[in-house]
């Protein structure tokens, strides 16, 4: 009876409530304990991945006096981080990149290091150094998710780089990002995203051997009729691969002024004059001499009167003034006249002599208008060596 008495006190210790309260601040210790373990491991590993990517920056070198400067005084990176801008400014990106370098090197705080190293990854990009600066942007997206300026880079990054399905997922982010902002009014925005969506799916398409050509052919046209800006790119893919789609699609183009270099340029033998009925295609290659307008016959008629005559050129002028200009320069003298092309960006208006998807300025996509100028036609390949 004792010894029962004495089992039964000693097996209740566990229900006194002072037992549960100090049960309660052990396990309180220990999730404290494993949750600062565990960022402190991930501090660690992140730390150790920015160690890395840093090293791999080594051989590019320290400039002169940078490692010195960050030494004597603490407050030195605004300073060099200034003349870093000032480098890339002036166009000597690789200076730019061993100033961040040397700065990246000497930061402690990992914050202070993403801070850095998206300035070194936009200077890789620039310098044209798209395999460095993609390692750049995604260690910092490994660490800061939803660093918008970081993913956009790295968007136009994987954009050059032809990853177009990774583009895409970056877009994917970033309109999740925007959706969870709460601010969901911003429809430029992301009519923006669309758009660019439409066309790294357009450019991923025109790479990929396996979609068949039919099926490409359906998602393109999809594509061109939601987003009008993808016509002249989509049109160019179908020049190489299908001549005759070519022509089908483009008759139907509503801004043939937009494809005036693309007609111009294409060869005597790939124009197929007799099934042509767009008028404004008409008058480019009868501004080129393929299309024979009764001008030229009726000329050489002696016995006709001015007036007939006048108004048979009436009746073949071109709308286009430059077009008209190398009709008549082709009939009337022996200038040899052509046409030099040039695209103005929509948004920034600038002027550049080539042309492409994205504006070297700011960066718009697909806003290329084409401008054309009559210029003298310089035959090269007869000109000589010497």
């Amino acid at each position: 009876m004792l010894r029962s008495c004495i089992c039964e006190s000693d097996m209740s210790w566990y229900k006194d409530p002072l037992f549960g309260v100090i049960l309660l601040f052990i396990i309180i210790a220990i999730i404290g304990a494993i949750d600062f373990i565990r960022n402190r491991l991930r501090e660690r590993r992140r730390t150790h991945s920015l160690e890395n990517l840093k090293k791999s920056y080594e051989f590019l070198g320290i400039k002169d006096g940078v490692e010195e400067f960050l030494k004597l005084n603490q407050n030195a990176i605004p300073t060099l981080e200034f003349i870093a801008q000032a480098y890339i400014q002036s166009g000597n990106i690789q200076e730019a990149i061993k100033i961040y370098t040397s700065i990246l090197n000497s930061t402690a705080a990992t914050q202070g290091k993403e801070r850095i190293l998206y300035a070194l990854g936009v200077a890789h990009f620039q310098a044209g150094f798209l395999q460095r600066a993609k390692n750049t942007f995604l260690e910092i997206i490994k660490n800061s998710p939803r660093d918008s300026e970081s993913l956009l880079y790295l968007l136009r990054t994987y954009e050059k780089l032809s990853e177009y399905q990774n583009a895409i997922d970056v877009i994917d982010c970033l309109q999740e990002i925007y959706e969870q902002s709460g601010n969901i009014d911003d429809t430029k925005y992301l009519e923006s995203l669309e758009q660019n969506r439409a066309y790294l799916r357009a450019m991923h398409l025109f790479g990929d051997d396996d979609i068949s050509f039919e099926d490409k052919i359906a998602e393109l046209e999809s594509l061109r009729a939601r987003f009008p800006r993808l016509e002249k790119s989509i049109l160019v893919y179908y020049k190489q691969y299908n001549l005759a789609l070519f022509w089908q699609k483009a008759q139907e183009s509503r801004n043939i002024e937009n494809l005036l270099d693309v007609f111009w340029r294409t060869p005597d033998t790939q124009v197929p004059i007799e099934i042509l009925t767009n008028p404004k295609i008409i008058e480019v290659y009868r501004a080129r001499g393929l299309i024979k307008s009764q001008v030229t016959s009726d000329i050489a008629k002696s016995s006709e009167s001015k007036q007939s005559l006048d108004s048979i050129n009436k009746s073949a002028v071109c709308a286009k003034f430059e077009l008209e200009a190398v009709r008549t320069l082709r009939i009337y003298t022996r200038f040899m006249a052509d046409l030099h092309f040039e695209y103005r960006c929509s948004e920034c208006k600038g002027i550049f002599p080539l042309e492409s998807h994205r504006c070297p300025t700011c960066n718009a996509l697909l806003s290329f208008e084409v401008l054309c100028s009559v210029r003298e036609h310089k035959d090269e390949v007869h000109y000589s060596l010497l």
